[in-house]
């Protein structure tokens, strides 16, 4: 496994750059307290064809499933470790991150249904008996 970030090369055209953006995005800039490994991202920008806001999300929230899992911890009274504050400035940051790739992502934020019903509003709208196939 390995964990790779250069603040150089934030480049969505090449990999190593992708890489880097996401890792970015997510705030995982840190070599020595490392949250996800670069397979991981590559992982996520696969399942997101390459974007890198989407995949942000991706590892945003595989992050909050794995801190998730940690429940808050107690040590004899004197230390108390809590993952609550942790989980959730994931959600928050997963919930930004869904927000930006929505106006700033290369998919657009909106979906089209239906696309393949004839209108609803045509020149036979009104015909009795009901219109058929020939009238669209």
């Amino acid at each position: 496994m390995a964990w790779t970030y250069d603040p150089t090369d934030l480049d969505k055209s090449t990999a190593a750059g992708r890489l880097n953006v996401v890792r970015f995005l997510v705030g995982d800039t840190e070599s020595n307290k490392p949250q996800v490994q670069d397979e991981e991202i590559n992982f996520g920008l696969s399942e997101s064809q390459d974007d890198v806001y989407y995949a942000a999300i991706y590892i945003s929230d595989s992050l909050i499933a794995k801190y998730a899992r940690l429940v808050t911890t107690e040590i004899d009274g004197d230390l108390l470790v809590e993952y609550s504050d942790l989980l959730k400035n994931y959600r928050m940051l997963s919930d930004d991150l869904n927000r930006k790739a929505k106006t700033l992502g290369s998919r657009l934020g909106v979906a089209g249904g239906g696309l393949n019903t004839p209108n609803a509003f045509c020149r036979y709208q009104f015909k009795n008996p009901p219109r058929t196939e020939d009238d669209y």
